[in-house]
């Protein structure tokens, strides 16, 4: 009896120990993902500015915004090809990646001359006639 308890033993021992071997390896694999699982993703930023710096083959592009200029990558969905230095657009974007890329209608400037109105001057109306005068 003492020999079967024994090996009874001996062998939960053993299935511990693998046990404890295969959490520890589960763990230490699990590790990167729970590092990358607790970082905060960044807030989207939405800003409208104008393209100083454009490659649509690398998929880059630098704007120019009011506080500042910032360097971007294009997202997988972001297509840079209808874009041209100078163009003023709308860009959401987070951690350096452009998830938008949209072009901003320019508004309408006027010049002077669209400005400038001419006033014809009507003819007067002739005067009224004089009232009769009673004698």
């Amino acid at each position: 009896m003492k020999k079967i308890f024994t090996v009874v033993m001996a062998v939960a021992f053993a299935f511990s120990v693998v046990g404890l071997a295969v959490a520890a390896d589960n763990a230490v694999k699990a590790a990167p993902a729970a590092e990358k699982a607790s970082k905060p993703k960044a807030k989207a930023v939405t800003g409208t500015g104008t393209i100083e710096a454009l490659d649509a083959a690398a998929g880059t592009l630098t704007v120019k915004g009011k506080k500042g200029s910032v360097d971007l990558k294009a997202g997988k969905n972001v297509k840079l090809d209808s874009f041209k230095v100078g163009d003023t657009v709308s860009v959401t974007y987070a951690d350096g990646t452009a998830s938008s890329v949209k072009a901003v209608k320019g508004k309408k400037t006027t010049t002077k001359t669209e400005t400038k109105t001419t006033t014809e001057t009507m003819p007067a109306a002739p005067a009224p006639a004089p009232a009769p005068v009673k004698k």
